[in-house]
């Protein structure tokens, strides 16, 4: 019986498969492709890492410029409550320009001492329900033309101060009572000799749009 059991033994060892040749080729592959994926994995987080930073950036520069815009239109809005606050009969007992006008001293300005001038000084006065000039804050557009020229041509040049810039230059010494502004050729003088100035003001306290315009000679220097 025993030699009957070891034979059989022997004759499942004889069935058994042997082992594949290929075992340990696909096993170091596996192990060789889980490196790649784990490698790729790494990277891509990096990428995806550094793309949220960006974004992150990104997000925190919008929410400046949000906040800056903000910041800008409260002050609007805190202006606008201001004016709607006025009531007519507050008006009446405060002083504020009715119109503006551009005062005949308006002409050409020349400080090199060359022949031609090199700009216009536009000298403007507000003037309130009574006719008295008065100094009020405001903002200032003045606008130069030379209606003779060609279309397209017309306009000599454009000038924009603030209720700042326009505080600092008001002259009122004896009978003299207005804001002095130069306004020097942006470029080439104009072709003629008559500037159309056109004043636009902005009352700081009321917000009202006033506007003059006149005409002035100029030197200009020869051709």
């Amino acid at each position: 019986m025993l030699a009957r059991l070891t034979s059989r033994c022997d004759n499942l060892r004889a069935r058994r498969p042997a082992p594949r040749p290929g075992a340990a080729w696909l096993a170091a592959a596996i192990t060789a492709i889980a490196a790649c994926v784990s490698g790729c994995q790494t990277t891509a987080d990096i990428d995806l890492r550094q793309e949220i930073l960006k974004l992150r950036e990104q997000v925190k520069e919008r929410d400046g410029q949000i906040a800056l815009q903000q910041g800008t239109i409260d002050e609007l809005h805190r202006q606008l409550a201001v004016a709607r606050s006025i009531s007519e009969e507050d008006l009446k007992r405060v002083f504020f320009p009715e119109r503006i006008q551009i005062d005949r001293l308006s002409g050409g300005f020349d400080t090199d001492g060359k022949p031609g001038d090199e700009g216009v000084t536009v000298y403007i006065q507000p003037i309130d329900r009574r006719g008295d000039v008065i100094k009020v804050p405001g903002d200032v557009t003045i606008q130069l033309y030379d209606l003779a020229a060609p279309a397209g041509r017309n306009l000599i040049g454009e000038y924009k101060l603030s209720v700042d810039q326009v505080a600092e230059l008001w002259h009122g010494k004896l009978m003299t009572q207005h804001f002095r502004i130069k306004c020097p050729w942006p470029g080439k003088p104009p072709e003629n000799p008559e500037v159309t100035i056109r004043v636009t003001f902005v009352d700081y306290l009321t917000k009202r749009v006033l506007t003059a315009q006149s005409t002035c000679k100029v030197t200009l220097p020869p051709r």
